[in-house]
């Protein structure tokens, strides 16, 4: 006899056609009956859970490594934003405090106490000398303001030095602070008079002429005593800041820290003398 035609079929098709078989007749019974297969379904769900979820991790890592990008982006140009805000502001936090300095300065350069004798002609720094072996510099006030050669310069502080040139609209100021410049001063506490000398370095005087048994002290002040006309008297110069006796002569060694600022003054005052002025104003050209 001879066997069927299905079951000369390979064992896989024959398996695959039972299997269809079947599933069309429980979807047959299910469309009849939903409540017979419900908990079948439950369970065959739960259990594919865990494949779906599996299915879509690529997704989610795609996803997630996206978003991570971009908020790590996103951060880094919000973070480049803040620190250009910030250096912005410190900018003009630098420019405000700078502001505040020189008026800070300015109100204590115009609060000076005003001899009867000098008119206080404010002048602003505006270079330096070109030998740099020499401590001068350049104000933007001259014989069109008033300036003439002699008079005296001082800052808020101290004196500053002597006007040396004028020009019409310029002038060049010699500081105390050079080394062939020289003030006569008195110690206040004591009375004793001295002569203070410039060393060539903003920062540094020194007084001469002092003998070992004279009684000055670290801290004294000193202040311009007039003598020879060529400074006026009361100005303050500078404070001892070191005393040292040496075995070479009966004279001590003695550097003196300045009163004025030799540093970085942008503004000072020319005195100039009232009674000069008035003079000058009374004569007229035939």
């Amino acid at each position: 006899m001879t066997p069927s035609i299905f079951a000369r079929q390979p064992l896989a098709l024959r398996m695959t056609a039972v299997l269809l078989i079947v599933a069309l007749i429980l979807m047959w019974f299910d469309s009849k009956n939903p409540e017979w297969f419900k908990p079948i379904r439950s369970t065959s769900h739960a259990a594919m859970q865990p494949i779906y979820e599996l299915s879509l991790l690529p997704s989610y890592a795609k996803h997630w490594s996206s978003g991570s990008l971009q908020s790590k982006e996103a951060l880094r140009r919000e973070n480049m934003q803040l620190k250009s805000q910030l250096i912005h502001a410190q900018a003009k936090l630098q420019q405000q405090d700078y502001i505040l300095a020189q008026n800070a300065r300015l109100q204590g350069i115009l609060s000076t106490t005003r001899p009867e004798q000098f008119d206080l002609n404010l002048a602003q720094v505006i270079g330096t000398d070109t030998n740099l072996l020499r401590q001068i510099v350049v104000l933007n006030k001259g014989a069109q303001d008033g300036v003439q050669v002699g008079q005296t310069v001082i800052d808020e502080a101290g004196i500053l030095g002597q006007i040396i040139n004028v020009y019409p609209n310029t002038s060049r100021l010699l500081l105390i602070t050079d080394e062939q410049q020289s003030v006569a001063v008195t110690v206040k506490r004591t009375g004793q008079r001295a002569i203070v000398t410039g060393q060539g370095i903003p920062t540094s005087l020194s007084l001469n002429y002092v003998f070992k048994t004279s009684d000055v002290r670290v801290g004294d002040e000193l202040v311009s005593s007039g003598l020879g006309g060529r400074i006026p008297a009361g100005y303050r110069v500078g404070r001892i800041a070191h005393i040292e006796d040496t075995q070479a002569d009966n004279f001590r060694s003695i550097k003196v820290t300045p009163a004025a600022n030799f540093v970085d003054n942008a503004y000072v005052l020319i005195l100039q003398d009232k009674l000069a002025n008035e003079n000058n104003i009374g004569i007229t050209e035939p």
